[in-house]
């Protein structure tokens, strides 16, 4: 399903850049538009009592940012032809939200992120993360350190919801390689007296369904866009275990994931990683308070 129309929201940033070259490329392999924007933004001044910032200040602000947006368009028209551009003046994360919910031809939200973590995270807030969890439909999170080569290496979660299995079908439509490899993950969740986690052996009578089962959904998403097929069954909490296998193989570029209301967290594991984060929303949207009707979300290497 290819998309109808990609939101680009950058800051300036190198990984905003590697990301907008990132969304400029799919825009030309899905023939749709894409929409660059950024949006500037001056937090209150913590000073004690009233303080606006001088006009000329402001001003000045604008006049740079809107040039460096245009210069990022001229830029993006060098990869593909249909790009437009949207300035945008408050909150971020806030801004680009209602900028996907108010056209409902966007389908796919595309962002870098600084990779920020602990108190660097807590001070600054993540707005990747914030429009993930909001968003109407799906996101793609390019992480700062991503390669700009198409995604080969893929890690899939799959808990046999047809959330999950939309997710597994989208990104493997984002960019289509014939090199590619895509691991199906799927975690048994033993009972809570049981405490031992990290990679150990699954009893047949556990996990061999779950294996057959995982190897059934692999071949049946790889029979319509080929791809090298592993699957992997493990014991332990899903988000430990997710964790687990992108730190012990480095080479993953790319997670997908589904969540089904823009609030569930448990949908959401922000994880340190090189690869690039795909959500799908698929279901409810509390936000939006209906069924959502839009693609779902796509996997950012990143959970909660």
């Amino acid at each position: 399903m290819p998309f109808r129309k990609i939101l680009c929201a950058i800051d300036f940033s190198e990984g905003s850049r590697k990301a907008m070259v990132r969304a400029a490329r799919l825009a030309k392999q899905h023939d749709c538009e894409l929409v660059v924007a950024h949006a500037w933004y001056l937090p209150p001044a913590s000073v004690a009592g009233e303080f606006v910032y001088p006009s000329e200040l402001v001003k000045g602000i604008i006049d740079d940012h809107e040039r460096e947006l245009a210069s990022a368009v001229e830029d993006a028209r060098k990869l593909t032809p249909r790009v437009s551009m949207k300035m945008l003046d408050g909150e971020p994360w806030v801004k680009i939200v209602e900028v996907a919910e108010a056209d409902p031809d966007i389908d796919l939200v595309i962002l870098g992120t600084h990779g920020r973590t602990g108190l660097g995270r807590v001070f600054l807030g993540s707005v990747a993360e914030m429009v993930v969890r909001h968003a109407p439909c799906s996101a793609l999170v390019i992480p700062n350190e991503a390669e700009a080569s198409a995604f080969a290496r893929i890690l899939c979660p799959i808990d046999f919801s047809e959330s999950s299995r939309r997710a597994l079908d989208l990104a493997l439509e984002l960019e289509p390689t014939s090199a590619r490899t895509v691991t199906l993950l799927h975690v048994v969740e033993p009972p809570r007296v049981y405490a031992a986690e990290g990679a150990i052996d699954v009893h047949p009578g556990l996990g061999g369904e779950s294996q057959k089962l995982l190897e059934t959904w692999g071949a049946t998403a790889i029979a319509k866009r080929p791809a090298k097929l592993a699957a992997v069954v493990r014991i332990g909490r899903p988000a430990t275990q997710i964790l687990a296998m992108l730190g012990e193989d480095k080479s993953f570029e790319l997670l997908p994931s589904a969540v089904t209301a823009a609030r569930d967290s448990s949908a959401c594991c922000w994880a340190r990683s090189r690869s690039a984060s795909f959500v799908t929303r698929a279901g409810p949207c509390s936000s939006r308070g209906h069924v959502g009707d839009r693609a779902p979300w796509f996997a950012r290497r990143r959970w909660l």
